[in-house]
């Protein structure tokens, strides 16, 4: 019997183990964000932290308990409170003055100070049109202080051409919910208010709550500490190539500085699409240039082609603008965007081979 229940025990740690998000603080902020979160056509220039090392860290998860297998965390906490197994109510670990952030004091309904603010600033370049990153967010609030004032919340704002946000340095927050709501306790949970909490709180939010499958609970958890965390979530935002854009990501606690949160951010996942070369190369002459110009015409010149190019134009919500033939040999053909704003879909085709590109008409 005693042997039994020693082998129970040594196999119950071992799925622990085996299940347990590990986090190890990081030493090179731009070296871990080289290593750790950059993907394929983003170029990383420089990258920083604001307030104390041991609220960043890089983590691993074999079993990818969170959907997530390995990456960076920035939390609003010492690191390790994101490891498993779930066993701590209401875990925190250590109070961090920081510098305050308006951008995040008015990403939602202020219902208190920022605290325990940790930020990681990171200058890129994409090499791509559509730049994404990969991202859960997990908490200590959950379930119990659901719709109170404790809103701990996460953003990342992005600035740089062609972005024009509410925030500083026309930046725009890419940290959304489906519903377009951004990313905090209130806004995301099982839709309803926690034993500390207020329904009416959360109500200010408008759209809540529409957000509910996003939302993970995790009592007696084995991979992380946090009583609740998100599916995976995707920032994305249009970009335009080869410009330098400055992504600030931060995470703090709101109202007092108890009970940690945490956003992890997938290994490999800050990335571009790979801009199309398809008709190019199929056609072995060069391929038609797209371009909007500053008086609001949308222009294709079908430059070196022997043959006409049909081009359409769709709006950001799918539906066809305009359609025509290109002519070869060098002629231009415009789309006046009179009453159009926001990503145009472009499509060209020629020699049964068709490239897109997006268009971004402020």
């Amino acid at each position: 019997m005693l042997r039994s229940l020693v082998s129970a025990a040594f196999l119950f740690t071992a799925l622990i183990l085996r299940s347990q998000v590990f986090s190890y603080q990081v030493i090179d902020p731009l070296q871990s964000v080289l290593t750790h979160l950059a993907g394929p056509n983003v170029l990383i220039t420089a990258a920083g932290i604001q307030n104390d090392p041991v609220l960043f860290a890089t983590f691993h998860d074999s079993t990818a308990s969170i959907g997530l297998d390995s990456g960076l965390v920035l939390v609003n906490g010492a690191h390790f409170v994101v490891m498993g197994p779930n066993n701590v109510p209401n875990a925190s670990f250590g109070t961090f003055p920081g510098p305050f952030d308006q951008d995040l004091a008015n990403l939602s309904v202020p219902y208190g100070p920022t605290l325990d603010i940790s930020r990681l600033d990171i200058n890129l370049v994409p090499l791509g049109d559509t730049l994404s990153l990969r991202y859960v967010f997990g908490s200590e609030e959950y379930d119990e202080w659901v719709c109170s004032v404790k809103d701990d919340r996460i953003a990342f704002f992005l600035d740089g051409p062609g972005i024009s946000g509410p925030f500083l340095g026309n930046a725009i927050n890419i940290a959304l919910l489906p519903s377009g709501l951004p990313v905090t306790v209130n806004t995301v949970n099982s839709g309803l208010p926690g034993i500390n909490g207020n329904a009416g709180l959360c109500f200010l939010n408008a759209g809540w709550p529409q957000d509910t499958t996003y939302y993970i609970n995790n009592d007696f958890g084995l991979g992380t500490q946090f009583d609740a965390y998100t599916t995976v979530l995707t920032a994305r935002a249009v970009v335009v190539p080869g410009e330098t854009y400055h992504l600030k990501i931060i995470i703090a606690d709101l109202d007092d500085d108890n009970f940690d949160s945490a956003v992890f951010l997938e290994a490999g996942s800050l990335r571009c699409n790979e801009l199309p070369t398809m008709l190019q190369e199929a056609t072995g002459d060069d391929a038609p240039l797209i371009w909007a110009d500053a008086s609001g015409m949308l222009h294709v010149l079908n430059d070196g082609l022997t043959a006409p190019v049909r081009v359409r134009v769709f709006d950001p919500v799918g539906r066809l603008l305009a359609h025509d033939l290109a002519a070869s040999n060098g002629a231009r053909w415009s789309l006046p965007l009179d009453n159009v704003q926001g990503t145009l879909l472009v499509e060209v085709t020629a020699g049964g081979q068709r490239i897109t590109g997006r268009i971004f008409v402020p």
